[in-house]
C-alpha cells in the first residue's frame, strides 16, 4: 500500500525502540531528530509514524484540516478511556462533545474551582512538621486527586471519596505502559498478567463510575456544580444529551489526563525551584505583600509564579508528543505521505530546541517574561483542534496549588543528585523520588 511513498528517515522498528521510546522518550526523539533530521519516522503501536520539533511542520499540522486526520489513540489510550472519548473520537461527534465540554474549564466557571483547590492544598500540607522528610510525589498526586474528586464529582463524604480514590488509583496504576504499546501483551493469559488486571480493574472503575451517573440522576443535579452534574445537564445545538456511556468515558478521561500529568508538574516544579535559590528568591518576594494564604485569583495574577509553571510545562510537558492518523494522503514537509500513516509533534524536541530556547537545559522562567512564544513554539498541551481540554485548569491548578504551598512553608531538596525523566506513567514524571525537607 505504501510502496510508491518514501518516508521521512528513521530507526529501524524493533521491539527495543518501541521500549526506549515507551520509557526514554526525551532522550529517543531528541536522538532520532539529531541522528536523522527532521521530519523523522518511527514505529508506534505498529502504525508508522512521521515526527517533527520543527514550528513550520507543527503550524502545518496544527492548521490542517481536521477532517483530514483520524485518532491514533484507539489502539493504545482508548482501551482505558473508551470509545466515546474525545481522546477517540474524530470529526462531527469530537466537535460536538468538544463544544459541550469545553466551557467546564474556562472563564468564571475556572474561578469557582480556586477556593477548593487552595483548601485541599492546606489541608494535605497542614500535617507537614520540621525537619521532615517527604517524597513531593505523594503530596502532589494527593494533592491532584483530591481536586480531581471534589471537581468531578462535587464529593465530601468520606466513604464516598475514600472508595473513589481507591478505585481511580488502581485503575491508573494498572494502565501501564507495556500494555499502552505493545499490543501483542493485551492478552488474558488465563486470568493472568497484567491485561487481565487491568481488565477487572477497569470493570471495577466503570462500573463505579455508571453508579454514580444513576445516582446523581435519581438525586437530581440542576443545583450542583460539579463536572458530573454540569455533563448531565449539558445538551447539544439540537437539544440533546450526552448518554451514559458518553459521561462515563470522558470522566475517565478527566481523570488519566489530569491527575497524574498536574501531580508531576507540581513535583518538577518544586524540583527546579529548589534547585536555584535565586528563583525561590524572587518567587518568595513576588508572594510575600499576598501573605500567609493567599487570595486564589490573585496569585494566578502573579507573573512570576506564572512563568515558573509555564517554564515547568516547557521543560517537563505532561506527555511529550501528540499524534493524529492520516486518512487520505497529504503533503508534509516535503514529503507525500500516504493514508494510514501517523503524523505527530514532538513536543520534547521543539521545546529544547536552542533556536528557540538559547540554553535549553537550564531552568530560566524569565524567558516567558522576556518573550511570547507562539503556539507552534510552546505546546506543552498539544495544539489545534485537539488541544487539550484542561490546559487552563492545569496551569490554574499549578499556581494555587505552588503559590499556596510557596507562601506558607519553606523547603529545601534533601538530595542534590539530579533528577532525571521518566516515561514509566502516562505521564512524565521524575525518575525515583523528589525529596524535600520541611525548613518551617
Amino acid at each position: 500500500m505504501h510502496s510508491t511513498y518514501v518516508l521521512p528517515p528513521g530507526p529501524r522498528p524493533t521491539p527495543w525502540q518501541t521500549l526506549l521510546l515507551a520509557t526514554k522518550t526525551f532522550h529517543f526523539f531528541q536522538q532520532c531528530a539529531t541522528r536523522y533530521g527532521e521530519p523523522f519516522t518511527t514505529t508506534i503501536t505498529d502504525i508508522k509514524t512521521v515526527f517533527t520539533g520543527q514550528p513550520e511542520g507543527i503550524q502545518q499540522i496544527f492548521n490542517a484540516n481536521p477532517n483530514l486526520f483520524d485518532t491514533i489513540t484507539g489502539s493504545n489510550v482508548g482501551v482505558a478511556v473508551g470509545e466515546n472519548s474525545l481522546l477517540v473520537i474524530s470529526g462531527t461527534q469530537h466537535n460536538r462533545e468538544r463544544k459541550l465540554i469545553m466551557p467546564m474549564f474556562h472563564g468564571t466557571r475556572l474561578r469557582t474551582y480556586g477556593h477548593t483547590i487552595q483548601a485541599i492544598t492546606v489541608e494535605h500540607t497542614g500535617r507537614w512538621q520540621p525537619n521532615q522528610v517527604l517524597i513531593v510525589q505523594q503530596t502532589s498526586q494527593a494533592i491532584s486527586l483530591e481536586v480531581i474528586i471534589q471537581v468531578v464529582f462535587g464529593s465530601r463524604k468520606p466513604t464516598q471519596v475514600a472508595r473513589l480514590r481507591q478505585v481511580i488509583v488502581a485503575f491508573l496504576k494498572a494502565f501501564i505502559p507495556p500494555i499502552i504499546f505493545f499490543p501483542l501483551l493485551r492478552q488474558e493469559f488465563g486470568g493472568f498478567g497484567p491485561w487481565s488486571h487491568f481488565q477487572l480493574v477497569l470493570k471495577t472503575f466503570n462500573d463505579l463510575l455508571e453508579r454514580e451517573i444513576t445516582i446523581r440522576r435519581t438525586e437530581g443535579f440542576s443545583e450542583r456544580d460539579d463536572i458530573l452534574s454540569m455533563l448531565l445537564a449539558a445538551r447539544d445545538e439540537d437539544g440533546q444529551p450526552m448518554t451514559d456511556e458518553q459521561i462515563r468515558d470522558e470522566i475517565k478521561t478527566m481523570l488519566l489526563a489530569g491527575y497524574e500529568t498536574t501531580a508531576s508538574a507540581l513535583a518538577w516544579a518544586c524540583y527546579w525551584i529548589h534547585r536555584a535559590p535565586a528563583i525561590q528568591d524572587k518567587l518568595r518576594a513576588e508572594l510575600m505583600p499576598l501573605g500567609s494564604l493567599p487570595d486564589p485569583e490573585a496569585l494566578t495574577r502573579l507573573p512570576y509564579l506564572k512563568a515558573v509553571c509555564q517554564e515547568t510545562l516547557r521543560m517537563c510537558p505532561p506527555v511529550p508528543f501528540a499524534i493524529r492518523l492520516l486518512k487520505q494522503p497529504w503533503a508534509f514537509c516535503g514529503y507525500e505521505l500516504p493514508a494510514g500513516i501517523g503524523i505527530g509533534t514532538a513536543i520534547g524536541v521543539t521545546h529544547f530546541d536552542p533556536k528557540i530556547y538559547p540554553e535549553p537545559q537550564t531552568f530560566r522562567p524569565e524567558r516567558f517574561l522576556e518573550q511570547q512564544y507562539s503556539p507552534y513554539e510552546y505546546l506543552p498541551f498539544g495544539g489545534g483542534t485537539r488541544r487539550c481540554l484542561g490546559a487552563a485548569f492545569a496551569l490554574y491548578e499549578m499556581q494555587i496549588v505552588l503559590g499556596t504551598i510557596m507562601a506558607r512553608h519553606k523547603l529545601a531538596l534533601a538530595e542534590q543528585k539530579p533528577v532525571t525523566p521518566s516515561s514509566l506513567g502516562f505521564a512524565i514524571s521524575p525518575k525515583g523520588n523528589v525529596k524535600m525537607v520541611i525548613l518551617s
